[in-house]
């Protein structure tokens, strides 16, 4: 139960916070989709017969895209080296004896991140808060205390250290198969920064798999 609090106390300041804020920068993507691929595919064809197919490499899909809409798999990188990237979404199939199941009409699945800290300085995770909702049609997710195979986000992580992460959910299936999960730094030296508290969370959405 303290987990739970602790994680609604910290979602819901995060969202006020974003609320707050504008358009301003506080970080930059890191993408790994096949978006890339094709953007350099594009950028090579400018023979005499390219037409408006050329491009000049001035401008790709993947840049056209906000900082902060991701796919599973991209990397977000803040600008004082901490690093957020979503792994994975899974359906969850195996539980504990005291695990938690959902209703026959809702669907588990799992969440899995990591959290790599470039910067020169110990990071308390609990400045960090996330947030999953339905991305097919919107839909309100519920925490789900399961506790094989889940790694829950506490303590500190050191200077030059990665850490994996999971939170464990549960939707209703009439709410789709897409799910949007939200990280967010709720740190005090570092919202003092303008461009850090006028910028908008990363989101990642992919599909349960």
């Amino acid at each position: 139960m303290r987990r739970r609090t602790a994680l609604v106390t910290v979602t819901a300041l995060a969202a006020l916070l974003t609320a707050c804020g504008g358009s301003g920068q506080q970080g930059s993507a890191e993408r790994v989709t096949a978006a890339g691929d094709k953007a350099a595919s594009q950028a090579a064809d400018c023979g005499p017969d390219s037409g408006d197919r050329c491009n000049d490499g001035s401008a790709s899909p993947a840049a056209a895209e906000p900082n902060t809409e991701l796919a599973v798999g991209d990397t977000f990188a803040y600008d004082d080296g901490l690093t957020l990237q979503v792994t994975g979404i899974s359906r969850i199939t195996r539980y504990g004896e005291y695990d938690e199941k959902p209703a026959a009409d809702k669907t588990a699945f799992r969440v899995v991140w990591t959290v790599t800290n470039g910067t020169d300085k110990p990071y308390d995770l609990d400045n960090l808060g996330y947030d999953a909702k339905g991305a097919t049609s919107g839909g309100e997710t519920e925490l789900l205390y399961v506790e094989v195979d889940s790694k829950q986000m506490t303590g500190r992580l050191a200077p030059g250290r990665s850490g994996r992460f999971t939170s464990e959910y549960a939707i209703a299936k009439s709410d789709g198969n897409e799910i949007v999960f939200t990280l967010s730094r709720v740190d005090a030296a570092y919202m003092d920064d303008d461009t850090a508290y006028l910028g908008e969370d990363p989101h990642w959405t992919g599909a349960v798999e």
